[in-house]
């Protein structure tokens, strides 16, 4: 089981983890992934993903939008446009990230 961190305070903190970056790069260009779709498209355990998107949705940058029996996951646009210069070519999100 992953240790989760016991708080994480910022937007900041929580994209220092590469697999975060990445879940919001899968999600930006697969909005409304289920969790499991996310867990097959990243090549990731179901568990391993638990943990970042807790932290992920903390922080206020995925949503999850429930349809019937499924969850959907979708970056939150508002917040992430707040963030996206910030980390525009600084090498901090996944290229197709700082594409969008």
């Amino acid at each position: 089981m992953h240790k989760m961190p016991p708080k994480v305070l910022t937007i900041r903190e929580a994209l220092k983890h590469p697999l975060r970056r990445k879940i919001i790069a899968y999600l930006l260009e697969n909005p409304g992934s289920s969790v499991r779709q996310l867990s097959r498209g990243l090549g990731i355990s179901v568990g391993s993903l638990s943990g970042h998107l807790v932290i992920l949705e903390r922080v206020g940058l995925i949503l999850e939008q429930r349809r019937s029996k499924r969850l959907e996951l979708f970056v939150n646009s508002e917040v992430f446009l707040t963030i996206k210069e910030e980390f525009k070519g600084a090498g901090n999100l996944e290229s197709s990230v700082a594409e969008v």
